[in-house]
């Protein structure tokens, strides 16, 4: 019998893995879906941080599919909120952060904060894991 994976770690795990290749094969775009603004001239190349945020989808993305292969409820559980966590984080960093055409009440740090909270849901209710 091969084993399966519930729906949440599938998809988060696939959804992370996913972006953080895009960051790394795709950094100036990468900063846009973040919602910050490109690093000015007469720097032409990402800035670390980026990157740092590939290796961090990365490694969450290997997180849950690791613990949804082994049916670590808990563990996911545990995941869940730590990447809640990181989303709220993110949605700061856009708030100040993100200058005039990201930052802000008109900003991107909505999606981080609604996928935060929708992470939050996911945990206490144990939807899918």
């Amino acid at each position: 019998m091969t084993p399966t994976l519930a729906p949440t770690p599938a998809i988060l795990g696939t959804s992370m893995l996913g972006l953080g290749i895009y960051r790394i094969l795709s950094p100036r775009q990468a900063y846009t879906l973040f919602g910050l603004p490109f690093p000015q001239p007469p720097r032409d190349t990402p800035s670390p941080f980026i990157y740092n945020c590939a290796g961090r989808d990365l490694t969450l993305g290997a997180a849950y599919l690791l613990l949804g292969a082994q049916k670590n409820r808990e563990g996911l559980r545990a995941l869940v909120l730590a990447t809640a966590i990181a989303a709220h984080a993110d949605a700061l960093t856009v708030w100040v952060h993100g200058g005039g055409e990201y930052g802000g009440w008109r900003g991107k740090w909505v999606g981080h904060a609604l996928g935060g909270v929708l992470l939050v849901a996911v945990a206490c209710k144990g939807w899918g894991l």
